[in-house]
């Protein structure tokens, strides 16, 4: 009986973990800001250099948050927005997919790059590279 009862707590106890991937995939977990920096992609698919972008400096920038249950948020409210992203993430290798998109965009001209994913680049502690379309920008973990 003893047997059965720790056979069945270690089988819970198991069962009630996740792995790292599932409480934070590839780091991305958390809250970031955008620096203002941004590259472009040039005609021979290198990057630019790091630049400031001007209209940085007019706006004060929005918190953009991944949590843990797959949400993505803008200043703590659903970031669905036309041409933008959704309210839930998945991620798979370093491509971020978006569901719970905005639905009333019929008024709205939006760029097509010809993808339906965000790209980033592996997070560090502190940094964020997030790649739209031919844009990339970086952000930094709000502490």
């Amino acid at each position: 009986m003893k047997i059965l009862c720790l056979s069945l707590i270690s089988f819970f106890v198991l069962l009630s973990c996740k792995s790292k991937e599932e409480i934070a995939p590839n780091g991305l977990v958390g809250k970031w800001v955008a620096t203002g920096l941004t590259q472009s992609m040039n005609q021979d698919s290198t990057w630019s250099a790091w630049r400031v972008n001007p209209t940085f400096a007019s706006v004060t920038p929005s918190i953009w948050e991944f949590t843990n249950d797959r949400k993505f948020l803008r200043d703590g409210k659903p970031a669905a927005e036309c041409c933008f992203a959704g309210n839930r993430y998945a991620v798979s290798g370093n491509k971020i997919t978006f569901t719970e998109t905005a639905t009333n965009c019929a008024n709205v001209l939006c760029y097509n790059c010809g993808t339906n994913y965000w790209e980033f680049s592996k997070p560090t502690d502190d940094t964020l590279i997030l790649q739209q379309c031919i844009t990339r920008n970086q952000f930094v973990r709000v502490k």
